[in-house]
């Protein structure tokens, strides 16, 4: 792992020094979606920096340039093979910071729905590609999970050393007793995926704290483009009325390439046992993790798969304020509630049913 993922190379962005960018990163997060869905980037160049940063690229490493113009060259032969999709010869050539550079550009439009168009590609294939990877990975999840722990504890606790505003943190692995209960507490628990294995929970000083947290947490540690849209959701604050009430991030709001008059989106429910009084922004991301003398950890020919050095691990994130935080823990809203009502669902499920558990508590 990369020592220096541990050091606040990047500046914390207060909300009146928001750019675009962190506004679409904050939408993203809070109201969920995809970034297959945008039409552009809108990032500077010191931002395309911090972002291939944040997805722990080195672009001087030749190992890791090596993997980004593989899976380019992927991403070009796909989009020629199955859409007829031509890529100019500049875009083909392009390296990540200019295909990123392009698809922000205000200039030829065409450039930049193509430079577009491929990072999707990209960004799909790389994902697919590390997945596979991960198959013949001679680590274990639990030596990754110790790996993302150690960078994300030492991110957090520098932040608070420097007195950003985080006020409490705490989570890591979730114990197999606890996953074996809210398995059983879904409809369908066979088919039930877990993407709280890894789970972290951010408490900030004050409501305006958290968009600059989540800001900076996704420029240092998890990127915005591998957060799952249909994981996050926002119970904290509506994201189009905040940003109203803020001079700055009302200026940005308008320059979003999404409809203004939309509705906010129907956020979806975070746990069929939570109370509806809980709020909290929630997300899940891939997290990038750089593996050090990684052609050693596969298990391959050298071909299948191809060694790569950066692989990921889900990660769960929940932020909210201390004022929240502490209306939570009070009354039908705790955790201490929250587990009862889980726990007594499943006890029922377990020893009569659902048909039996519902008729007892209607008769």
């Amino acid at each position: 792992m990369d020592p220096n993922r541990s050091k606040l190379r990047e500046p914390y962005r207060s909300l009146d020094s928001f750019t675009l960018s962190d506004v679409e990163t904050a939408c993203l997060i809070l109201r969920g979606g995809s970034v297959l869905d945008w039409s552009r980037l809108n990032l500077t160049p010191p931002e395309i920096e911090t972002l291939c940063a944040a997805h722990c690229l080195d672009l001087d490493d030749p190992d890791d340039a090596a993997l980004v113009h593989r899976i380019r060259d992927e991403a070009i032969a796909y989009l020629g093979e199955q859409f007829d999709f031509p890529i100019p010869g500049p875009i083909r050539r392009a390296t990540l910071p200019e295909l990123l550079a392009m698809s922000s550009a205000s200039g030829s439009r065409h450039r930049r729905l193509c430079a577009c168009t491929l990072l999707k590609a990209m960004h799909v294939i790389n994902h697919f590609d590390a997945s596979e990877a991960r198959q013949s990975l001679k680590l274990t999840e639990h030596e990754l999970f110790e790996l993302a722990e150690d960078a994300i504890y030492r991110t957090i606790s520098r932040m608070m050393a420097e007195r950003l505003p985080v006020v409490e943190f705490w989570g890591g692995r979730k114990q197999r007793s606890s996953m074996v209960t809210k398995l059983l507490s879904k409809e369908d628990p066979l088919s039930a995926q877990l993407f709280d294995k890894m789970r972290f929970r951010v408490v900030t000083a004050t409501k305006d704290d958290v968009m600059p947290t989540i800001n900076f947490l996704s420029r240092t540690l998890f990127p915005f483009n591998y957060v799952l849209s249909s994981e996050s959701y926002n119970t904290l604050f509506p994201f189009q009325a905040f940003c109203a009430e803020h001079p700055r991030l009302a200026a940005l709001t308008g320059q979003l390439d999404l409809d203004p008059a939309a509705a906010e989106p129907v956020q979806p429910a975070s746990n069929a046992h939570s109370s509806p009084r809980y709020r909290v922004v929630h997300w899940v991301v891939d997290m990038p993790l750089k593996l050090d003398d990684y052609r050693s950890k596969f298990d391959t020919d050298g071909i299948n798969p191809v060694p790569r050095p950066i692989v990921y691990v889900r990660v769960e994130l929940q932020i909210l304020d201390r004022r929240t935080h502490r209306v939570n823990e009070r009354g039908h809203a705790s955790h201490r509630q929250y587990k009862a009502r889980q726990r007594g669902f499943v006890s029922d499920r377990l020893h009569v049913g659902l048909s039996g558990a519902e008729g007892e508590e209607t008769s």
